[in-house]
């Protein structure tokens, strides 16, 4: 019964992380209308929306727009410890900002294809994204563990070899 129960339980689990988010029945994670309490700069002009994801575009350059996010990820953090919850990473295509902590937006991003126009792009947080992060930390600790368990049994045979069971004992005088 205990196998059964196990059985199902890591079927249910694995096929939350396989299944796309929005297809969840209870998917009210985060909630709401878009951008789901990310900070949008006023000004611009919602392209497209789908889904998980808004895309804004303003008629301003990436400096400008960039300038913005950074001041207003001034206030995305935890005063009390000193926590900045918002990453910003610079990629080649875009700026990049995460979070890191419990919003309900996942990213924004910053595209850096020049002009007068920029878009920003808002990922909403998802299950899918938290599952498979969480699966992927198992199985690196899984596979640390099994490389020390076989680097465990290496020295206990080399162990073995190089002192043997019946070695030199103390003599009572």
């Amino acid at each position: 019964m205990k196998t059964i129960l196990y059985a199902i339980c890591l079927t249910v689990m694995l096929g939350m992380v396989l299944s796309p988010a929005p297809s969840y029945a209870w998917y009210t994670f985060g909630g709401g209308e878009p951008p789901w309490d990310a900070p949008i700069m006023p000004g611009g002009k919602i392209v497209k929306t789908e889904g998980g994801v808004v895309m804004v575009e303003y008629d301003q350059p990436y400096d400008k727009v960039l300038a913005w996010y950074q001041e207003a990820m001034k206030a995305h953090r935890d005063k009390e410890y000193n926590i900045d919850f918002a990453k910003f990473r610079d990629w080649k295509d875009q700026m990049y900002i995460e979070d890191q902590g419990s919003a309900h937006w996942h990213s924004i991003g910053i595209s850096k294809a020049g002009g007068p126009t920029t878009t920003v792009k808002i990922v909403r947080d998802n299950f899918t994204w938290i599952f498979s992060t969480l699966l992927i930390r198992f199985a690196g600790v899984f596979f640390v563990l099994c490389l020390l368990w076989v680097l465990l049994n290496i020295n206990s045979a080399v162990m073995k070899k190089f002192f043997p069971q019946g070695g030199a004992k103390a003599s009572a005088k």
